[in-house]
């Protein structure tokens, strides 16, 4: 197995919308891909909103080990824990407030897995778009342990000022139409890349590859920035480079452009 010193440069995946095709599975032409940038010195990770918990099929695809998991909350690299950093109590008490009064259902992730303090029509919605199993129900878990992220499960755009508003202390993006990403308003993919460069003592190039808001931090954590050619409006504007969509050869194309493949 390579040491990190073997590698010239690091390149970061979004997941969703990104990385994987419309049906959340890894192409076999990308699956190829990760493997080809290896080879040529690209140490390929995962940053994602996900859990880490939730990887080992698309690890298993692509051959990737590490991530910056629950938007840089938790990372992991060949099976050990690299950094992780709670959400306070009190700001969790803080936000369920806020949800309930809006009637929204939250959900939680921790070393583990994650849960939801309330089922209905929309949380089903929401695990469903991004092709994922069902949440347990359990409103009294969240003051039994660590959490490390959380989401409103919400389709309005206009609940992250809300949120923010009521919380101050943490952050708040819509990630997905069917929810908005909460980590520590400190904590973010960008801050994930320095805490892992930091860890592993590395200091070659970077790449960034993603299509939501809450890449917009990756990007602006790595030297190489690439948007996919469905992603928002802020992020192409950030970008070095837009690539085709996810589901027309994006990773493929970006890969070539750059030169690593």
């Amino acid at each position: 197995m390579k040491k990190i010193t073997d590698y010239r440069a690091l390149a970061f995946f979004d997941l969703d919308g990104t990385l994987l095709n419309a049906e959340s599975k890894v192409d076999a032409e990308v699956a190829w891909a990760i493997a080809k940038i290896r080879e040529n010195g690209v140490l390929p990770l995962i940053a994602t909103g996900r859990g880490h918990f939730e990887l080992g099929p698309i690890m298993e695809a692509t051959g990737i080990t590490g991530a910056i998991a629950m938007n840089g909350q938790y990372i992991v690299l060949d099976g050990e824990v690299l950094y992780k950093e709670a959400i306070p109590k009190t700001s969790i008490k803080k936000l369920a407030e806020a949800a309930q009064s809006q009637q929204e259902a939250l959900a939680y992730y921790d070393d583990n897995g994650y849960w939801v303090d309330q089922m209905n029509d929309f949380v089903k919605r929401a695990y469903g778009h991004t092709h994922m199993p069902l949440p347990a129900v359990d409103s009294e878990k969240a003051w039994q342990g660590e959490v490390y992220m959380m989401l409103a499960l919400t389709d309005q755009l206009s609940q992250v000022d809300f949120y923010r508003e009521a919380v101050p202390e943490l952050n708040f993006f819509m990630n997905t139409p069917t929810s908005i990403d909460i980590t520590n308003i400190s904590t973010n993919k960008g801050t994930g890349v320095k805490h892992l460069k930091e860890v592993l003592g590395f200091t070659g190039e970077t790449y960034a590859f993603g299509d939501g808001r809450n890449d917009l931090h990756l990007l602006s954590a790595c030297d190489h920035k690439t948007a996919m050619g469905n992603a928002v409006p802020e992020l192409m504007e950030l970008a070095d480079f837009v690539t085709t969509a996810n589901t027309d050869h994006g990773i493929v194309n970006a890969f070539e452009h750059w030169g690593i493949l």
